[in-house]
């Protein structure tokens, strides 16, 4: 019955194309879903939105994707630095685990739950400590999911402004796009070509830490996100080669689907669990809201 009601609400994401929609009914689903088939989701959620990251690439101008690394890769790189640090320095004030504190900080910083499971074999951490801060970010995704573009037309952000913030200030790459998507079209774009930008840094992180811990680790590009790769590869083909109209249309038509599939897929695994420890809670809601709030100043001063 379940597997039935998925395909049903999978079939009706893709014919709306439409992200509050597919956010919509991804939360409603959630709530009646046996937790064995969440998991079964969980494995497969960050398919989808890969996919259409991907695709999204095939009509994105070397002009463009230039244009926006060249005026922005420095911004993101300090403030990928920056909240590293800063999530160092917090934790050491709380008087927080090392571990933690470093799972975290990578998390916000980089890219979420990948940069944090990246890290976890180099200062070994604990699966408990994995599993807490995987829950907690994903908390935080679905939060900024909902409010960001609410918070966007409010403050009567323009798409790129738009697309930079969620960029900067949203820890997933999936909830980057999809808050971007919810915005506008220009927006996403925006968005899921700035966050790359940002998850490039996983692998200077992981040398980073590596060194600070006096780990023998080579750091190569198996560490970076297959997605990211076959992202230029996609903006490659499509500049070097001139695709035909048809094709072209398909594989924006397709990348949006795929977007709000994983949007879909994104919803479904919300859920309010309870956290016994409230620093645990308190530290990273911390860090991200003054990250929040830098974003914001940086985005509206530019």
């Amino acid at each position: 019955m379940h597997k039935l009601l998925i395909a049903i609400l999978l079939i009706s994401v893709a014919f709306f194309q439409n992200p509050i929609i597919s956010l919509v009914l991804g939360l409603l689903l959630g709530i009646v879903l046996k937790d064995n088939i969440k998991e079964f989701i969980s494995k497969i959620g960050s398919i989808p939105l890969q996919t259409g990251i991907v695709l999204l690439g095939f009509s994105i101008s070397f002009n463009k994707i230039s244009d926006l690394f060249i005026n922005y890769f420095p911004i993101i790189s300090i403030f990928v630095l920056m909240t590293f640090l800063l999530g160092i320095f917090l934790g050491k004030l709380l008087n927080l685990d090392k571990k933690f504190v470093y799972l975290i900080s990578s998390a916000t910083a980089i890219c979420g739950a990948t940069a944090a499971l990246a890290i976890s074999s180099i200062i070994k951490a604990k699966p408990n400590q994995i599993s807490l801060v995987i829950f907690i970010i994903f908390l935080m995704n679905t939060v900024a999911l909902v409010l960001f573009p609410i918070i966007g037309k409010f403050l009567g952000l323009s798409d790129m402004q738009f697309g930079l913030f969620s960029a900067l200030a949203i820890h997933d790459t999936a909830s980057v796009v999809g808050s971007g998507f919810l915005y506008s079209e220009e927006a996403g774009e925006t968005a899921a070509t700035l966050k790359i930008g940002r998850t490039i840094w996983l692998l200077p992180l992981i040398a980073l830490i590596a060194f600070m811990e006096n780990e023998k680790r080579s750091v190569n590009f198996k560490d970076l996100p297959r997605f990211i790769i076959l992202f230029f590869i996609a903006i490659t083909v499509s500049n070097i080669f001139t695709l035909p109209v048809p094709i072209f249309d398909i594989s924006k038509l397709l990348s949006i689907v795929f977007i709000n599939i994983g949007i879909f897929f994104i919803a479904i695994q919300s859920e309010i669990k309870h956290i016994n420890n409230l620093s645990s809670l308190a530290y990273p809601i911390l860090l991200w809201l003054t990250v929040v709030l830098i974003s914001f100043v940086t985005v509206t001063s530019l």
